[in-house]
């Protein structure tokens, strides 16, 4: 083989090296479920404590653009809104009429703080908990429940 189809032949392995890392590290888009996207739902968020529970506290759920967000959380453990993703997505009939579920999940971590959602919604009812770690120590856990906001009609 000659000198310069090596040195060509290394430029263009070395190019493509560059393309896949640049590509493979590329932020994903938020994943956006029909069902969920553009709801709100109107909450009431329980801490759990080792003391017992504490007095419900009203909030919104909103879901948008691939992310869930809380009002609420935002205030009280500076979450910030996070994309969501999808575990369960089914329709089945219960008692002659259709069901629809969702189930998802939602991590971030910055630093040492970790925020988790987990959240089912059966038709237009939602439940789930939230919980606030650090250093991979739970700090703070809710509960909530609640009902898809009524629209402007």
């Amino acid at each position: 083989m000659s000198y310069s189809f090596k040195i060509k032949s290394a430029i263009l392995a070395i190019g493509l090296l560059f393309t896949t890392i640049t590509f493979a590290q590329k932020e994903k888009k938020a994943e956006k479920n029909k069902f969920l996207e553009g709801k709100k739902y109107d909450v009431n968020f329980t801490e759990i404590k080792a003391s017992g529970t504490s007095k419900p506290l009203p909030s919104t759920i909103v879901i948008k653009s691939g992310k869930v967000q809380c009002d609420l959380m935002e205030e009280k453990v500076t979450a910030p809104s996070m994309p969501y993703k999808v575990i369960l997505d089914t329709t089945y009939t219960e008692d002659e009429s259709e069901v629809h579920k969702v189930s998802f999940i939602s991590e971030y971590t910055e630093e040492k703080t970790g925020y988790k959602w987990d959240a089912t919604i059966t038709d237009y009812e939602i439940e789930g908990t939230f919980v606030m770690l650090k250093s991979g120590v739970q700090k703070k856990k809710f509960e909530f429940t609640g009902a898809e906001k009524a629209g402007k009609k």
